[in-house]
């Protein structure tokens, strides 16, 4: 089988901007893919359309994540086994994001050289840990992180899309992108939710209630809720 050379997109500002420069330095790139999780802000997905028209490539959405099936359903291990799972733990690795992103991209990828959008300072723990590895030249057979070899921050993604006029707008709201119900937002994000998607917040109340009104350890949905109903009136 012949090895491709695939790009993994997320929409960030990091892997867009990778995505944008190794096309300039005419870098093979065979197959581009965003793992839809189907809880992507509506903005996300014309942004993707942007990005296909800017570079006349097809970026090729896989879609296999089940939310509402994950969140009903029963978890099989640990202390909650045998309970609904609901939202995922806000301290550890998401199992939507497992399920939605990392093992369907881990599935077209496998045996290919899969690029990832990694800026040389990176924050997030395992991240960091690869960068490093990577640095060091103990590098992940398959794996390439290009902001590295170049020695791109997360800025200098942001300052790059913004020259080309290419900043995804959802950055205007938010520090971080991601699903609109996950519990690792800030209360400023979900504020952001509140008053600019109404129905989101509709919906992201309503797994709060299913999931016996329990959302993170750190944040009380039906206070926030209440908090913000109040700014309203002032």
């Amino acid at each position: 089988m012949k090895q491709k050379h695939i790009v993994s997109f997320s929409g960030g500002k990091d892997s867009t901007a990778m995505l944008i420069h190794m096309i300039e330095l005419n870098m093979q790139i065979d197959e581009i893919y965003f793992a839809d999780t189907g809880l992507e802000f509506p903005e996300m997905y014309e942004y993707i359309i942007k990005i296909q028209n800017y570079i006349g490539r097809e970026i090729t959405i896989l879609k296999e994540g089940n939310w509402d099936k994950w969140f009903y359903g029963k978890s099989t291990r640990g202390k909650s086994k045998g309970n609904m799972r609901g939202f995922p733990l806000r301290l550890y690795h998401c199992w939507h994001s497992r399920e939605a992103k990392f093992k369907p991209l881990d599935h077209v990828c496998k045996n290919h050289i899969r690029y990832i959008g990694y800026a040389i300072d990176e924050n997030f723990y395992k991240r960091q840990r690869m960068i490093v590895n990577y640095k060091k030249g103990i590098k992940k057979e398959g794996y390439k992180f290009p902001l590295v070899d170049w020695v791109w921050t997360e800025n200098d993604c942001l300052k790059y899309l913004k020259n080309k006029g290419l900043h995804n707008p959802l950055y205007n709201k938010f520090n971080r992108l991601g699903c609109w119900c996950c519990p690792k937002q800030t209360s400023k994000s979900l504020r952001v939710l509140y008053n600019d998607y109404p129905q989101l917040w509709e919906r992201l109340m309503n797994y709060y209630y299913d999931n016996n009104s329990v959302f993170t350890d750190a944040i009380n949905l039906q206070k926030l809720n209440t908090q913000f109903k109040l700014e309203e009136t002032r």
